[in-house]
């Protein structure tokens, strides 16, 4: 009988490690940084090209005003975001300057705007870009950083890399580059290293004292 329990105990208690070990292999899946760089042809001047941050890629939305399949929206130099006026999502964006693409490891608090219908949130101040004019007529992107909320509610940092299929070249034109890290759990952060607390929270005061000098 002595050896019986033994054996159920046994059994029970590697049981229940198995479960605990697929609820962290679980948890671990789903909660995961997205590093991504991705270049989206929007060289078509009358369609949008949609994409999903998530998935990393174009997706096919047959209608962008009802799906939350999509985060954000290309046509040539104009981008959207998946809510406010332009979509049924949650999208809002900030824009983060004077701040490393890199040492930006939290998405800070502040006022996110979305989509209106005079104008996109991405397409405010100075935009994305700098139209050089003659004689290159080149399109540079600005240095800068946008912190976005996608359609569900996830966060991701994201910068504009280039315009051109061939950027130091210069040549195919309408190809938009981004590089951005998506955060999938719902949080704010852009980093599993916790060492990087303290990085976090030097942000998260430079930003404040940023605000507070507006």
């Amino acid at each position: 009988m002595k050896s019986f329990m033994c054996l159920h105990n046994l059994i029970i208690g590697t049981i229940i490690l198995f479960v605990v070990t697929i609820s962290i292999t679980v948890l671990t899946v789903y909660a995961d940084l997205h590093h991504n760089t991705l270049t989206v042809d929007a060289t078509d001047r009358e369609s949008w090209v949609y994409v999903n941050l998530l998935e990393g890629g174009i997706v096919d939305i047959k209608d962008a005003a009802t799906s939350l399949e999509w985060d954000l929206g290309f046509q040539r130099t104009a981008v959207i975001t998946n809510g406010g006026n332009s979509g049924p999502g949650d999208a809002e964006v900030l824009v983060v300057e004077d701040f490393d693409f890199e040492d930006i490891l939290e998405a800070p608090e502040g006022e996110y705007i979305s989509d209106t219908e005079q104008i996109a949130t991405i397409a405010r101040g100075d935009g994305w870009y700098t139209y050089t004019g003659p004689p290159n007529h080149w399109i540079l992107p600005n240095a800068r950083v946008y912190i976005l909320r996608t359609a569900i509610g996830d966060y991701a940092k994201l910068r504009f890399m280039g315009y051109y299929e061939n950027n130091e070249t210069k040549e195919g034109s309408g190809n938009i580059s981004i590089e951005y890290v998506l955060q999938d759990d719902g949080t704010r952060n852009f980093t599993s290293d916790p060492t990087d607390v303290v990085a976090r929270e030097k942000l998260v005061t430079t930003w404040a004292e940023i605000k507070q000098s507006r």
